[in-house]
């Protein structure tokens, strides 16, 4: 599959097109947000369930989002596309395995150097639990581990940036979908880390902004991101040349 190579400021305009097509059904899209935010918030289980069944979620905002472009309405029952459309959930969820990959790695990392940090004589400091209390204990360690979480946090989206929108619109196989989306993002990396960059900068101006509502600030800045960045997941494969929505012409607005 051939896919175009787009500029680093057509992350911008993935963020703002999906603020567009938002703002055309905002109801819809937000309750979506914020079925998926409910859910994630559940404790216990709400973020083993957003985890395994999130690229399911994320991939009927992105069907809502591609039914509204090409003049069909997006109602929130399509959210749960995956779930109804026979064939599709188990595809979808083998999507959540660069998740659990990079969640496994990450941990094995946190273990390693807080390992190392406790033989330092840190022990006061990381059983305190607080984060800053153990990146103090952590010390230089930190300047290597912090990258390297951010460096894995970004490998797993780029396996799943473009194979969502993939797999939920074309019915494309997971694995060769994910393979492709990495190369996609690769091929794309500048647009693909100012899209991850922004949506990232906006979530934590929110969450300082709203974060006087505790609880519920935090819910009412994942039920905005979650449809953002869907959104921003069909655009960007529109543009790109990935996906069913770049093979049909979107409604005029």
């Amino acid at each position: 599959m051939n896919a175009k190579s787009v500029s680093a400021g057509s992350g911008i305009e993935w963020i703002s097109g999906a603020f567009q097509r938002i703002l055309r059904n905002p109801a819809a899209f937000l309750v979506m947000g914020l079925i998926v935010a409910a859910i994630g918030i559940v404790p216990l289980l709400g973020g083993l369930v957003t985890v395994i069944l999130g690229p399911a979620l994320y991939g009927g905002i992105i069907y809502a989002a591609h039914e509204q472009e090409q003049g069909r309405n997006a109602e929130i029952p399509q959210l749960f596309r995956a779930f109804n459309e026979p064939g599709k959930l188990g595809p979808m969820i083998m999507l959540c395995l660069p998740s659990i990959a990079g969640a496994v790695l990450i941990f094995v990392l946190l273990i390693i150097f807080l390992g190392g940090a406790l033989l330092g004589g840190g022990l006061s400091s990381v059983s305190s639990g607080s984060p800053a209390a153990i990146v103090g204990a952590l010390g230089a360690g930190a300047l290597i581990l912090v990258p390297l979480m951010i460096a894995v946090a970004l490998a797993v989206y780029a396996l799943q940036f473009f194979a969502i929108p993939r797999v939920m619109l074309e019915g494309a196989e997971p694995m060769a979908a994910m393979k492709q989306s990495f190369r996609d993002c690769l091929a794309n990396i500048g647009a693909y880390l100012v899209f991850v960059g922004v949506l990232m900068l906006g979530f934590i101006v929110l969450a300082v902004v709203l974060s006087v509502l505790s609880f519920l600030g935090s819910l009412l800045v994942s039920t905005v991101l979650v449809p953002t960045a869907a959104c921003g997941l069909y655009l960007a494969c529109q543009q790109v040349g990935a996906g069913a929505a770049a093979a049909e012409p979107p409604a005029q607005a």
